[in-house]
């Protein structure tokens, strides 16, 4: 699935927080953590080992004329509670 995401905020999330909202296009391959965090709009949360660290992105599922994509909407090294779910999980 085609993945995109705002690049000014990446560079932001990137600087700020050491997360790369590339690195998901990868990480997807391997074992993660998903669930629904807000109904309006529809956003999803992905735990995940990323660069080394637990990482969490909010996604959204988005439809265009090419078809569906991953929007990433933002992006942050793993709390331990987030690390713990993402543990019990998988």
């Amino acid at each position: 699935m085609r993945i995109r995401w705002d690049e000014n905020k990446r560079q932001l999330v990137l600087s700020n927080r050491h997360v790369d909202f590339a690195d998901l296009e990868n990480l997807l391959l391997l074992p993660y953590l998903e669930d629904q965090r807000s109904d309006e709009p529809e956003q999803y949360r992905l735990i995940e080992v990323a660069g080394g660290q637990m990482a969490t992105f909010i996604v959204e599922y988005r439809v265009d004329q090419l078809g569906p994509f991953i929007w990433v909407v933002n992006a942050w090294k793993s709390t331990r509670r987030e690390e713990e779910s993402y543990e019990q999980s998988i």
